[in-house]
């Protein structure tokens, strides 16, 4: 069996009630968004096929997988560890945002070609996973998330939902922060897990600490990518992780793939490791990452949801929730969900998710929806070099 072809369909997404407030999408009633999203196809001249539905940092992605594609023709689908590790070598001097695509479109055709679900690939469990309900950024809207109360209201909600854990991103100010924090923490504090992720908007180590020291108080379940370094420094995120008894979980920005997880937590840089298959290099990224993490007695918690998360988590023993993000009051339709002929996140009363049970990741793409949204088409069904060293 031999790959063919590599076909990639670019369409957009609509957000509606969705614009931007302090650099980041939030709740406006008044806009609508249509950020890019794609479906990378890989064929082989059998006709098999395999698919990865990509939503977010799309530019990036598809000029990898674009300079990646000729080098995949003629080559075997199911070798996906010769794949990847070729892959990793030929993006070595960029970020790898191309391998994560190709890898997972490779274990959806392998699913699809033995006939089984990518978690009985990986040897994993067929039962639902626990999520947590993440929510959007703060907003000013005054049906939105503008305000302690606010928050409050919503964990409530999401608890009465039945999630057992529920994460706030906040205003990325400290003050407001802390407050929200304390407000959610009064609320649902004992009844659900409470976790904080600033998405690495604080400028300083003084006022990452103060907030790190509220959390310590409310008994908060990590405290996430707090710093503007994005988690890079392993010296700030070492002193961190000693000066605070709240777990740090970080490396969400981080591109080091498994490599650069060993670094940190070797360093006692981290209590507790992010990784995606989307940016970490595939399916077989999450699970070297996973791999080593457990090695070093720690967890990993994955980032942003999809099928692809789902059947990694069946298949991780050293890993505590699924993010059901994001999440908002109003209820409006995010990227990820759209796309798909049915959502891969239906969270039930309990706060589970199911494990996709079809072949491969299990989940269809809606092409009625795709070629209806599509802004662009390329076919890549010849041998080519990739222009990199």
């Amino acid at each position: 069996m031999r790959i063919s072809e590599v076909e990639i369909h670019e369409f957009d997404f609509e957000l509606e009630d969705v614009g931007t407030w302090n650099n980041r999408q939030a709740y406006d009633p008044d806009s609508t968004l249509e950020p890019p999203g794609f479906v990378l196809t890989i064929r082989t001249a059998d006709g098999e096929e395999g698919y990865y539905r990509g939503f977010y940092f799309v530019p990036a992605m598809l000029a990898q997988v674009r300079m990646a594609a000729g080098t995949l023709i003629g080559r075997d689908p199911l070798e996906r560890e010769e794949l990847w590790q070729d892959l990793w070598k030929r993006f070595r001097h960029l970020d790898h945002a191309g391998v994560g695509p190709i890898d997972v479109a490779l274990w959806d055709l392998a699913g699809r070609h033995f006939d089984a679900p990518i978690s009985a690939l990986l040897g994993g469990s067929p039962d639902p996973v626990p999520a947590y309900a993440s929510t959007f950024m703060a907003d000013e809207e005054d049906d939105g998330l503008n305000s302690p109360e606010a928050y409050a209201d919503f964990a409530e909600q999401c608890c009465d939902d039945g999630y057992p854990g529920f994460k706030i991103h906040g205003f990325g100010d400290p003050s407001r922060d802390i407050e929200i924090c304390r407000a959610v923490a009064e609320r649902v504090g004992g009844e659900m897990d409470l976790m904080l992720d600033p998405a690495s908007e604080y400028d300083t180590y003084a006022e990452t600490l103060r907030v790190g020291r509220v959390m310590d108080e409310l008994d908060y379940f990590w405290y996430e990518d707090p710093m503007g370094d994005g988690g890079e420094s392993l010296e700030m995120n070492r002193n961190l992780a000693r000066d605070l008894d709240t777990p740090i979980l970080g490396v969400e920005h981080v591109r080091g793939g498994p490599f650069g997880r060993t670094d940190h937590l070797a360093h006692d840089a981290l209590d507790m490791v992010r990784a995606e298959a989307h940016l970490d290099c595939g399916i077989t990224g999450v699970m070297k990452i996973a791999h080593v993490v457990e090695g070093f007695g720690r967890d990993v918690e994955l980032h942003v949801g999809g099928p692809s998360h789902l059947h990694c988590m069946s298949a991780i023993r050293n890993t505590n929730y699924y993010e059901h993000a994001l999440l908002h009051p109003q209820g409006f339709d995010w990227m990820v969900d759209q796309g798909f002929v049915d959502s891969p996140e239906v969270v039930d009363s309990d706060g589970h998710v199911p494990i996709p049970g079809g072949p491969g990741l299990g989940v269809e793409i809606d092409w009625d929806f795709v070629e209806r949204r599509q802004t662009g088409h390329e076919l890549f069904d010849s041998e080519a070099a990739s222009g990199l060293p």
